[in-house]
C-alpha cells in the first residue's frame, strides 16, 4: 500500500449487514446516531474514497474550532488573577477573603454543573448546545465590567462556572466521535495545549491592558483602570467565537457538510471504536455501571488531586508573584513561562506515552515536579524569590497528569477513559 495514500481495509466490502440489520429490530430514537444513518448504506460507495485526505479535512474543520474553545474557557476563568494584580480589589473594596472566595464559588459552580451537562449534553446538539455555553459565559465575562462590588462579582462567577462547566465534557464527546483510538491521543493533547496558549494569551493581554490610559470608559467603570475594559473585550471575543462554533462546528458526523460517501466513510473508519458515535438516550443501565466502576471513582480522585495544585497556582499566580516584590506589569509578564512550560509537558507527556505505550510511568514523571514546586513554593524562604518563582512554574508540570489522551498519552488519562466507554451515557 503507497504511503502517500491510504485505502481503508475494509472500504472494499459493504457495510456488515449482520450489525444493521439488529437495528431493524430496535425503536429507532434508542440506536445510535450513526447506526441509524447507515442501516440502508450497504452499497455505499466509499471504496475510491481517501481516509488520509478525509482525517486531514476533518482535522481542519473541526481542530481549530476546539482549540478556540479551550483556550477562552481558560483565559476567561483566569481572567480574575491578572485583574487582582491590576486594581480589582481595590476598585470593589474586597478583602483577600472576599477574592478566595471568588475564586472558589467560580469552582462549586463548575463542579455541579458538570453532571447536568453531562446529561443535558445528550439531549440536545452537540455543537449547538457548546456553543450556546460559550456564548453565554462570554456574556458573564463581559458583565464583570460592570460590577461595582464582591456581591456583584460573586453572582457573575457563580454563572461563569455554570456555563464553562460544559466546555472539557462537551470536547471530549466531540473527539471521540470524529477520531479512532490511536488518532485521539494527539487531538485531545491539541486543544489541551489551550491551557498553555491561554496563560500566555492572558498574560499578554493583561500586560497590554495594563498600558490603557484613556478615560473613555470612566461613566461604567469605578476607577481609571484597565480591568473592566479587559472583562469587557475578552467577553466580546469569546461571544463572537461562540456564535462561529454555532454556525461551522457540525454536531456529529452525520450532521457534517461533508457529501454522503465522505460521511459514510467518517463513520466506517471508527467502527473499530465499538463504542457508537450519538445516542440521545439517557440509559439508566450505564449510568449505574459507569458509577459503580472502580474506574470511575480512581479517576475522580486523579482529576482532583491533579487540580488542586494547578488551581490554586492559576487563580493565585499574579498575586504570588507580585507578592515576591515585581510590579503588577512585571508579575503579568512573568506568567508566560508557566504557559510554555505546561504546553511544553503536553508535548513531551503526549509524545512519551505514544512511543512507549505507557500511561503510567508518564503520569509520575510529571507528578513528580509538581511535588517538587509545592515544596519550593512552601519551605523556601521569603527572600529566595527567584526559588519560589520556580515554584510556580514547575507546579504546571503537574496539570497535563490528570487530563490525558488515549491508551497513549498520559496527558489527560481520565479523558481517555471516558472517551472509550462504550455507550453515551458512560460517556
Amino acid at each position: 500500500m503507497s504511503k502517500d495514500v491510504e485505502t481503508i481495509a475494509h472500504a472494499t466490502r459493504p457495510v456488515e449487514q449482520p450489525i444493521l440489520e439488529t437495528s431493524e429490530k430496535l425503536a429507532i430514537h434508542e440506536v445510535d446516531g450513526a447506526l441509524a444513518f447507515l442501516r440502508h448504506e450497504a452499497d455505499a460507495s466509499i471504496a475510491e474514497l481517501d481516509e488520509k485526505e478525509l482525517l486531514r479535512r476533518i482535522d481542519f474543520r473541526i481542530m481549530p474550532l476546539l482549540f478556540g474553545v479551550y483556550v477562552l474557557q481558560y483565559i476567561d476563568k483566569s481572567l480574575i488573577n491578572y485583574a487582582n494584580v491590576m486594581g480589582l480589589s481595590k476598585d470593589t473594596n474586597m478583602s483577600a477573603a472576599d477574592f478566595s472566595y471568588l475564586a472558589t464559588f467560580f469552582y462549586v459552580t463548575f463542579a455541579v454543573f458538570q453532571p447536568v451537562h453531562a446529561y443535558l449534553m445528550q439531549k440536545f446538539p452537540t455543537a449547538k448546545y457548546l456553543a450556546v455555553n460559550v456564548v453565554l459565559w462570554g456574556v458573564m465575562l463581559a458583565v464583570h465590567s460592570s460590577c461595582h462590588d464582591f456581591g456583584g462579582l460573586i453572582v457573575v462567577r457563580l454563572l461563569l462556572g455554570v456555563f464553562e462547566a460544559s466546555s472539557a465534557p462537551r470536547l471530549i464527546l466531540i473527539t471521540g466521535m470524529w477520531y479512532k483510538r490511536e488518532e485521539q491521543p494527539l487531538r485531545v493533547a491539541t486543544w489541551y495545549l489551550g491551557v498553555g496558549a491561554g496563560t500566555i494569551a492572558g498574560a499578554l493581554a493583561s500586560f497590554g491592558f495594563q498600558h490603557y490610559t484613556d478615560k473613555s470608559f470612566k461613566s461604567w467603570q469605578t476607577t481609571n483602570t484597565p480591568v473592566k475594559i479587559m472583562f469587557l473585550v475578552f467577553g466580546i471575543v469569546t461571544v463572537a467565537w461562540g456564535i462561529v462554533v454555532f454556525l461551522i462546528l457540525p454536531d456529529s458526523p452525520m450532521a457534517s457538510r461533508f457529501d454522503h460517501n465522505e460521511k459514510v466513510l467518517a463513520i466506517e473508519r471508527l467502527r473499530e471504536n465499538r463504542t457508537g458515535i450519538e445516542n440521545k438516550t439517557f440509559k439508566r443501565e450505564q449510568f449505574t455501571e459507569t458509577m459503580l466502576d472502580p474506574r470511575t471513582w480512581l479517576i475522580v480522585v486523579i482529576v482532583i488531586a491533579g487540580n488542586v495544585p494547578t488551581g490554586a497556582c492559576g487563580t493565585y499566580s499574579s498575586t504570588l508573584i507580585k507578592g515576591f516584590g515585581y510590579t503588577s506589569k512585571q508579575s503579568a509578564l512573568l506568567n508566560i513561562p508557566s504557559g510554555a512550560i505546561s504546553m511544553i509537558a503536553v508535548l513531551s507527556a503526549s509524545w512519551y506515552a505514544g512511543k512507549f505505550n505507557n500511561r503510567g510511568y508518564g503520569i509520575v514523571a510529571l507528578l513528580v515536579p509538581g511535588v517538587l514546586g509545592g515544596g519550593l513554593m512552601a519551605f523556601l524562604p521569603k527572600s529566595d524569590k527567584a526559588g519560589k518563582l520556580a515554584g510556580i512554574y514547575l507546579t504546571q508540570v503537574f496539570g497535563p497528569s490528570e487530563q490525558a489522551p488515549p491508551p497513549p498519552p498520559p496527558v489527560c488519562a481520565p479523558v481517555q477513559a471516558n472517551m472509550n466507554r462504550i455507550g453515551q451515557t458512560c460517556r
